[in-house]
């Protein structure tokens, strides 16, 4: 018995081993929107961020190169598509579509949607019919998973799309304020309060289902072999709870 385990580990190194060797004179390409904190940033530097770290340190385990490539939530799945990169990251939520067109990672996190507003609205939207209000405008980027939730759940607000996240953030704040609601999820809510205290969750009752955040690969052999790797790099990670 001990010698069939044995064995069964030596296949299994044997072909994690295989994997990186096939990736060893190859750029991975790496997409991500930027524009999504803490998860991923875009700064004059490059791209920073706690996916950003986590696919620098699983390419340098792995002796492999990494180049980064800016995408929107709205071409995003066109572009992983289209083989402008391989794989993306940054914030990206599991879906349907997304679950059917490439190969997910397991798990990185999970969160739920949350609506933020301006602190000074706190008392103001005290429940989700109050935000749910002809009266309210909620902002969204166009193409995501916030999108979806909007258009999903609020059936009276007007919902506002702007092309990046960061545009949809700043139309709360900025004077005169050009939306009063934008539902993301807790992650960044909580990043966006804590560099900015105009920024605040609504509290409400209601709480809305959450969903795990992934880096997503090509539907190809490689993206296969890649998201496979990675998978067992993760593991791994999270057992020496090492992120």
């Amino acid at each position: 018995m001990r010698k069939i385990i044995d064995q069964i580990i030596i296949v299994i190194i044997g072909y994690l081993f295989f994997i990186r060797i096939s990736f060893a004179a190859t750029t991975i390409l790496v997409g991500t929107t930027g524009d999504y904190p803490p998860l991923s940033a875009k700064t004059e530097s490059g791209f920073v961020g706690k996916d950003i770290d986590i696919i620098k340190n699983f390419a340098a385990d792995n002796h492999l190169d990494l180049r980064f490539v800016t995408t929107s939530w709205q071409n995003l799945s066109d572009d992983l598509s289209s083989g402008k990169f391989i794989l993306a990251v940054g914030g990206i939520s599991e879906n349907p579509e997304r679950s059917k067109l490439f190969y997910l990672s397991i798990p990185i996190e999970s969160s739920a949607k949350v609506p933020m507003i301006r602190c000074s609205d706190r008392v103001k939207y005290s429940r989700f019919a109050l935000i749910d209000n002809e009266s309210v405008i909620v902002s969204e980027n166009r193409g995501g998973t916030n999108q979806d939730f909007a258009l999903k759940n609020i059936k009276h607000a007007v919902i506002r799309l702007t092309p990046k996240n960061d545009i949809a953030i700043a139309s709360l704040t900025m004077t005169p304020p050009l939306a009063d609601v934008m539902f993301t999820d807790s992650i960044e809510a909580d990043y966006r309060h804590h560099v900015n205290h105009n920024l605040c969750l609504a509290d409400i009752p209601e709480k809305f289902p959450g969903s795990p955040k992934v880096f997503i690969f090509a539907k190809t052999e490689v993206g296969r072999k890649l998201q496979q790797l990675f998978n067992q790099w993760w593991l791994n990670q999270q057992k020496n709870s090492s992120f």
